[in-house]
Parts: C-alpha cells; structure tokens; sequence
C-alpha cells in the first residue's frame, strides 16, 4: 500500500488511514487536492454533513525542505506561521476575506478548513485578464477585504492574484475574497514577521520596494502597492514589468496606478478609502460636461489636491446654492469632496461642513436605490468622514441616511459599516438624537432594521440601547 509523506518532522502515513483519522477529528473525507504552497496542501474536502470545503495542510513544499536542510529556517519557524496563518484569518469576519470555519493545529498534521473558491483571480485573469471589461467587482471587492484587514491592524504583505479568490454567494452571485495570510503581519508585532532567506519581500512582481531590505517594513500603504499592480495585470495584461517600481499604464486608471506604487510609500494613497474613490472617478467612462466655465473652475479647485483659501469656499459654496438638485454639476461637486476638504472646514469653518453635510445626506437620500455597488462603497466612505468630523445632529443624520442607503441597495459593505458605527459604543448623545429625529419626523425604519437583520445575519440587540429599544427591543 502507497505511503504518503506529510511533509519535513512527520513520519510517513498509510494513506487510507491518514484520511480515516482526518476525519474522526474533523469529520472531513478528502476528495482531492487542489494546490500545493510553500507551506501546505490545500485539499477538497466534505463534511459529514455534506458541505464542501478547502482542508489546508500543514507540508512544506520541496524548496521550503531544502532551506530547513540549509539552516536558514525552522520547522518550528514554519509551524508557528501556519498557526498565525490559521487563527488571524478565523478571526477576520469580512466577506471579501475567506472565512475559516475551525482548525485543528495540535493535529500531526496541523489543518484548517476555509471557504472552497470555484477559481482563483489569477485564474479568471488568465483566461481574460480584462475580466471581461468588468473589473469593478473584482477590484472594489479587494478593496473591501483589504480595508478589512488594515481596520484590524493587519497588512497581508504578499497580495497578488493567486491569493484572492472567486467564491459563490448563496444567491448564486460571485464574490472575490483575500486568502494564504502566511506573510501577514500585525502591528503589535508577534511571531507573524517571520521571513526566510529568499521569501522576504513576498511576490517579486508585486511586493513594494520597502520590502526588499526589510519585510518588517511593511505598512498598508504596501498592500496599495501590491493593489496598483493588479490594475497593471488587468488594465495592460500580464507583461514582463521591473519588479518594484512604478507601473506605467495610459488614461485616468494610470493616474491611479501610478499613485499606487509610488516609491516612496508617503506619496501613496494613505487609505483604502482615498483609493476607492479616486479609482470609482477613473472607471467613469464618459467625461464631465458643464454647463458654464464658472462650474468647471469650481470642480477643478475641489479636485486640484490644493488648499482652498477662504474666497474659494465661498465660491464653491454660492454655487452649490444656486445649483438645482439632480444637475451633473452639483453631483460633480459632491463627488469631488474629500476627506481633507471636510477637515479643513472642521477646523476652520464649522457652519460650512455642517452646510456640506445637509447637501451631502440630502443627495444621498434623494438618490436611495439609484447608486451601482461601486459608488455606494464611495458614498459610504464619505459618509463615515462626516460621522467621525460632524456635531451631534450630523452623526445622527448620517447614520439614518447610511441606514436607508445600505438596505436601499442591499449593500452588505454599506450596512455592515452602519452597524459598526451604530453599536454599542455609539455615543449616548448621537444615539438619543436619532431617536429624536425618528419620532419627530415620523420616519419608519422598522422595515430597514428587519431587512438588515436578515441581510448580514446580524440582530438589532448589537445596536445602542436606546436604539434598540427604539426599534423593537
């Protein structure tokens, strides 16, 4: 009978009975493998109760053997950063980060059981790299994942399209996830910086230039870069390209590229969210008309990245009342807000961000169901600025609008984001406004928590108590 070596420090295994004992542990009968890593072997495997899963085993690969042989890494080493792997990635609740469902790491083997993908990007891009002209998903799904990771103090350190996989929502929609955390790192610092000769550093191809002399280096900023790179593999294909530097690709998406992977990491994108919006106005197709000169010098102000003297707010503010709602240049105004204008007028003008945010909430409301999923991950970025920078009566209204335009939408990422800010460590003043402008105004949202509830499996206990109560406690 065939014997089946488990990887460097294990003894070899009857095959028959290896898998006899995966699954009295685990309830799992393996079924195939899929993929074989550095560090392990993923598997297919099925639970007693039917569910089809990806069992990741601990075996380091034939290269990985050689450099334990050469000293330059240990098995403990290699042991200890599947377990980071492991518990980091279980503890991650996000649905663009593959969901481990348990472990057994005191196992021989030690194994995980995640998510089964139906292909990898790296996959979908091989067969048509521009994902047949709709990239949007892919990207704004890796966005979410990584802004997930980052929101956690974690940087993934190894970002690339064989690590990101497709999976299958129940209602039979397909949904990119960010997996393989074996290079992760957390801020705090703890065994998870491990590297090896000839690892640091992650993927050649997409690994930031801080990178090459220390992995520690890492920040989010370097997960950005590694994301500017995957806008290359799909906005030009998959070409030879110099490993770190700045990637080179025509029209608005190589603006956005460009700043990705800028060398140094400070003139990067400083967050997810500054990125997600100036990608969303890069895949705009059609460029902006104006109906005067004086609205197209007003947008190019908001947008020029300088700082606005008072005399520009002025102008940019008359404007926005003269406007109608629902015209292109008051949407284009809106649009080209971002974060660093709403603090300037925190600290400078509070009167003018409490304006913006009345026009901001008002807009967003009016245009309830109207937004793609793209633009409502946009619209949600901004509206969480004006939470975190608002008065009382702002970070009520804008929770109600974030309300209403997540389940208008049906956009997990939105209403997700509502009940991380309306939990319970809202505070006690924002939640009993809230409560006040519900029952002045006579709004029901009954119907919006019960959708939420069933939405993203959550229950309206998580919210603030008088929240809570408000709505059916």
């Amino acid at each position: 009978m065939r014997e089946k070596t488990l990887g460097v420090g294990y003894p070899a295994y009857n095959a028959r009975l290896y898998h006899f004992a995966l699954d009295l542990m685990a309830n799992y009968t393996l079924e195939g493998t899929l993929g074989r890593g550095a560090f392990g072997r993923v598997e297919r495997a099925r639970s007693d109760t039917g569910l089809v899963v990806a069992l990741k085993v601990f075996e380091p690969s034939a290269a990985v053997t050689n450099a334990i042989a050469a000293g330059h890494v240990t098995i403990e080493e290699l042991r200890r950063r599947f377990f980071s792997e492991a518990t980091y990635q279980a503890r991650i609740d996000h649905p663009n980060v593959v969901k481990v469902f348990e472990s057994n790491l005191a196992s021989n083997p030690p194994f995980f059981v995640m998510e089964l993908a139906e292909a990898t990007l790296a996959q979908d891009l091989s067969f048509d790299h521009t994902l047949n002209g709709a990239p949007h998903q892919a990207l704004f799904d890796i966005l979410a994942g990584l802004e997930g990771l980052h929101g956690q103090g974690i940087y993934h350190r190894d970002l690339k399209p064989q690590n990101i996989l497709r999976l299958r929502n129940q209602d039979g929609s397909p949904r990119y996830a960010i997996s393989d955390f074996g290079l992760i790192k957390i801020t705090a610092g703890d065994a998870t910086t491990l590297t090896m000769t000839g690892a640091q550093g992650g993927t050649e191809r997409y690994a930031a230039p801080e990178l090459i002399s220390n992995f520690k280096r890492a920040t989010a900023r370097s997960d950005i870069y590694s994301f500017g790179v995957i806008l290359f593999d799909i906005f030009v294909g998959p070409l030879a390209r110099v490993p770190y530097t700045e990637v080179a690709i025509d029209g608005p998406i190589g603006l956005v590229a460009a700043k990705c992977t800028k060398s140094l990491p400070a003139r990067r994108y400083a967050t997810i969210a500054d990125l997600r919006a100036a990608l969303y106005e890069a895949l705009q197709k059609a460029p902006p008309k104006f109906g005067s000169p004086r609205e197209e010098h007003v947008i190019e102000l908001l947008r020029s990245g300088v700082v606005l003297a008072e005399q520009d707010w002025d102008r940019v503010f008359l404007l926005l009342e003269e406007l109608a709602p629902f015209t292109q240049a008051k949407d284009l105004i809106l649009r080209s807000f971002s974060r660093p204008h709403m603090e300037a007028l925190a600290g400078e003008a509070p009167d003018l961000l409490m304006a913006f945010a009345s026009y901001y909430v008002d807009y967003v409301d009016a245009c309830r169901g109207k937004f793609d999923f793209d633009y409502c991950d946009v619209v949600v970025d901004k509206l969480t600025w004006l939470f975190e920078l608002g008065e009382v009566a702002v970070k009520a209204r804008v929770l109600l609008s974030m309300l209403g335009l997540g389940v208008s939408h049906n956009r997990w990422f939105v209403e997700r984001r509502f009940m991380q800010l309306a939990g319970h460590s809202l505070d006690a003043a924002v939640a009993d406004r809230i409560v006040m402008d519900v029952e002045v105004g006579g709004i029901d949202v009954l119907s919006d928590i019960g959708h939420l509830e069933r939405s993203i499996n959550v229950s309206r206990t998580a919210l603030a108590l008088p929240l809570h109560k408000l709505w059916g406690g």
